[in-house]
């Protein structure tokens, strides 16, 4: 049914997202023709009060900790020889994700409600990538 997953985690809570790759897990049955394209997205420095006193290539150098944190949680967390893609995006969180599921035709958008634990109802980048996906959406919570 889904063989082609986009699956948005986010690396500052990994026991979320080790349930969100799990759930994934039992959607694909672990079929061997399945491919996981996992993301993570790093959200700019915005605010130029803080951006001034941070380093010049602080996001690069970001994101270069977030590709290698990202590759370590899959390999722990994915079975020996599944089709793992790994995709660290620099932007807005809801566009990012919409991007790439347009960009890569995946099957199914997988993410949580919301990456606070004890929140309530769906974040705001939640409800605009639901709002704006072309593509179907599995919410967890």
């Amino acid at each position: 049914m889904y063989n082609n997953l986009l699956i948005a985690i986010d690396l500052n809570d990994l026991q979320s997202a080790k349930y969100v790759v799990d759930t994934c897990l039992k959607l694909t049955a672990h079929k061997p023709d399945a491919v996981y394209r996992v993301v993570s997205i790093i959200e700019p420095m915005d605010d130029s009060f803080i951006s001034a006193f941070l380093p010049k290539n602080f996001d690069k150098s970001v994101v270069e900790e977030a590709n290698k944190a990202l590759h370590e949680f899959t390999q722990a967390n994915f079975p020996a020889g599944a089709k793992v893609q790994h995709i660290v995006a620099h932007g807005t969180v809801y566009e990012e994700v919409n991007r790439i599921a347009q960009e890569k035709s995946v099957d199914l958008i997988v993410m949580l409600a919301s990456s606070k634990p004890k929140a309530k109802g769906l974040s705001s980048n939640t409800v605009k990538v639901a709002r704006h996906s072309e593509k179907p959406m599995l919410i967890l919570k």
